[in-house]
């Protein structure tokens, strides 16, 4: 099914928004339809629905319309004011509301499911208001109270099942349809149409009595519902992703600490060859000097091939072939 913004009347029962929860799946399944539509679609797999997916468990929580601006209610309001004002053609209307209609297509057509069914739910809500006359007062009650959850401070993941009710302001802010198991429908589904609020404890409400926890995912950052507070990868691909990071960082400390150590082991191979000279009974000066002199030219070089290896502009292998010619130079030098 397809949605028309504009000003013709599309003869539409009630549209409702359907969301099933699977506990062992992992998955929540929402269609928006009307609701015989909605009915046939999740029984038999039929009907004419405007929308159907089933996603991860938790997405609508994590991914839901977010209006920190309020351009919903901006745009309701001016919806509202032209119902005051006296049009002598239909194109003069529309040209009026147009830009309203515009937004809401934009909501429409993001793929965001809040986001399409409030702006169908405006729309039809104006359409059904004007033509039946029912007047503006009735639309800004029957849209309003949709968009609540969309001017929130907080991810809806981070509110308590308590308080996503709190500012309910009427008894339709607080109530839900329940569709228990029938046919071919193994799970109870809950349908919104007034307000998103009741599916909304009615979803956080369930996650907290499956103990499930909302994380952060280390690979990606990407909010995700987990079973337990102990996973931290949201999925397969992210899972793979760490391991490759885990290993790469695994390598670059190991070529790290075997730098350090051949480094280490050259230097006190230096080291330990000039400390023998000059602890003998008769020290030669002179060959002292050399091999001190040596040693700086050693350690400078040594330095800053080390700094290469580690800058990736020269192989670990190399560094430690030229060590070990060192090694050479020094036992040249000291035995002279």
């Amino acid at each position: 099914m397809d949605f028309d913004f504009t000003i013709r009347d599309m003869n539409l029962t009630r549209i409702v928004f359907v969301l099933t929860l699977d506990r062992k799946k992992m998955t929540e399944r929402i269609v928006i339809a009307e609701t015989g539509d909605a009915i046939l679609r999740l029984e038999q797999n039929a009907g004419d629905v405007i929308y159907d997916q089933t996603r991860p468990l938790g997405e609508l929580l994590t991914g839901f319309e977010a209006d920190p601006d309020r351009r919903w209610n901006a745009n309701a309001a001016r919806l509202h004011e032209s119902y005051g004002k006296v049009f002598p053609f239909e194109r003069a209307r529309w040209k009026a509301v147009k830009p309203c209609a515009d937004f809401l297509r934009e909501k429409y057509e993001s793929g965001e499911p809040s986001a399409m069914f409030a702006a169908m739910r405006t729309w039809e809500a104006y359409l059904n208001c004007y033509h039946m006359g029912h007047g503006p007062e009735r639309f800004l009650e029957r849209t309003l109270p949709l968009y609540k959850p969309f001017s929130r401070s907080l991810g809806l993941w981070q509110e308590r099942p308590a308080s996503a009710l709190s500012d309910a302001a009427r008894p339709a802010d607080s109530q839900v349809e329940l569709w228990y198991p029938a046919r071919k429908r193994p799970f109870e589904c809950v349908a919104a149409y007034a307000s998103f609020q009741p599916l909304i404890y009615y979803y956080l409400h369930r996650i907290e009595e499956w103990r499930f926890a909302f994380q952060e995912c280390k690979a990606c950052g990407r909010i995700f519902l987990a079973k337990s507070r102990h996973r931290e990868i949201c999925g397969e691909g992210c899972r793979k992703a760490q391991a490759v990071e885990s290993k790469r960082k695994f390598d670059e400390r190991a070529k790290g600490d075997m730098l350090e150590r051949v480094h280490e082991t050259a230097y006190y191979y230096w080291y330990n060859r000039l400390r023998k000279l000059k602890r003998q009974k008769e020290p030669d000066e002179e060959k002292i000097a050399a091999v001190a002199a040596a040693f700086e030219v050693f350690r400078a070089e040594a330095v800053k091939r080390k700094a290469e290896v580690k800058q990736g502009e020269s192989k670990l292998a190399d560094f430690s072939a030229w060590l070990i010619e060192q090694q050479d130079e020094i036992d040249r030098l000291t035995l002279l």
